[in-house]
């Protein structure tokens, strides 16, 4: 295949808000990789001609909170890798050690469109690790990274009560225990920091709370694990006692709360929507929250938490907001541009803009379609199974 792509004839659908999110009978051009032009339909000299008559052209989908390589597929009674829970507070854990590119779950994610995820630890502890975002092809996980160490996982309410106070017999066992080893930890943090300038020769450095320092400089998002209200305020107050910069993971009760999420400026990434509840936290999710959410403000990405949905199914997950009230450009940017953005990776995915990664998921109808097919995945420009 040559370097130099010419997509042409599709329905494109760039990501963007506006008049430009879709262009009938659109072109993108691609060189080395990159998208050099988006369009519509013209001249263009030199390249491999792909035609998309008839079909439509998106950019990869993007799922913003996943599992994928450290809780692999078909591995029934192994332990897996998502979860340190020798301990509740575990910030120098990197999901970018634990991840097996070889998870039959990155080709699934490819052949339906999704070149983009972010894997976070599990939510077993208080504190769980940093996340890592990454491209869905590859076999070395720090090649197939965008950005390695970039999301700091925290938890609230049962799994974390669940794994530690009632299995254990070991702090949290209750929701004042959470709060109690969250700020103790980002305390000790505070006071590292003010060690390391004043005395950094005598303070010793801890992988732990460097990560720590990072997320009270906002260098990096705090993910907070809480689907119930009591939870989502909790993690609001948390975040803004430590100057936190705050992305509510699941949030499925957020539109109890919503005055005071949107008064906190709080990014949500939501779902995962189609699934049984495993406990009383997951009783009040719906379709329909995402547009109450979008409409009062809020950046708002959707989720598969693969493996609790299968992550190939997370444009179908999109298009069931639409079915309760969503536009489908918005429902389309919930897992493209507006999850690139929470990612912080819009400079290198998750529109069809000329500079970004040439990331394509060609389709032979509307990108949210239950009856639509993958017809054809690039990512960096090169085609991918």
């Amino acid at each position: 295949m040559s370097a130099r792509l010419i997509f042409r004839g599709a329905t494109v659908h760039t990501g963007l808000e506006g008049p430009s999110a879709i262009i009938p009978r659109g072109q993108v051009v691609v060189d080395h990789g990159r998208i050099v032009s988006v369009g519509p339909e013209g001249p263009v000299s030199g390249g491999e001609l792909i035609d998309c008559t008839g079909q439509h052209l998106c950019p990869g989908f993007i799922d913003a909170h996943t599992h994928i390589g450290n809780l692999p597929e078909g591995f029934v009674g192994e332990s897996k890798d998502f979860n340190e829970m020798t301990h509740p507070v575990t910030p120098q854990m990197r999901a970018l050690d634990a991840i097996w590119p070889g998870d039959v779950a990155f080709a699934k994610a490819r052949a339906h469109g999704v070149t983009t995820v972010c894997t976070l630890p599990g939510s077993a502890n208080v504190v769980g690790g940093t996340g890592v975002v990454l491209k869905t092809v590859g076999n070395d996980v720090e090649q197939m990274a965008l950005r390695p160490h970039d999301h700091l996982k925290v938890a609230f309410g049962h799994t974390v009560k669940h794994s530690h106070g009632i299995k254990a017999g070991r702090m949290p066992l209750t929701r004042m225990g959470i709060a109690h080893l969250f700020r103790d930890a980002f305390e000790r943090a505070e006071r590292y920091e003010q060690a390391r300038l004043l005395s950094p020769e005598a303070t010793p450095r801890d992988r732990g709370l460097e990560v720590l320092v990072q997320a009270l400089n906002r260098e990096i998002p705090l993910r907070a694990h809480a689907y119930r209200a009591d939870d989502i305020l909790t993690a609001l107050r948390l975040a803004k006692e430590f100057g936190l910069d705050l992305i509510l993971e699941h949030a499925y009760e957020a539109p109890k709360v919503l005055d005071q999420v949107v008064a906190a400026g709080a990014g949500i990434v939501y779902g995962p929507s189609f699934r049984t509840c495993g406990s009383s936290e997951q009783l009040d999710f719906g379709f329909e929250h995402v547009k109450t959410l979008i409409d009062a403000g809020l950046r708002v990405a959707v989720m598969t938490d693969h493996p609790i949905v299968p992550v190939q199914y997370l444009p179908l997950q999109a298009g069931l907001c639409v079915r309760h009230g969503l536009e489908p450009e918005q429902a389309l940017r919930c897992i493209t541009a507006t999850a690139a953005d929470l990612l912080g990776v819009a400079d290198r995915v998750g529109r069809l803009r000329a500079g970004l990664d040439a990331d394509l998921v060609r389709l032979d109808g509307p990108p949210l379609s239950v009856e639509t097919r993958t017809t054809g995945v690039w990512i960096d420009g090169v085609p991918v199974g």
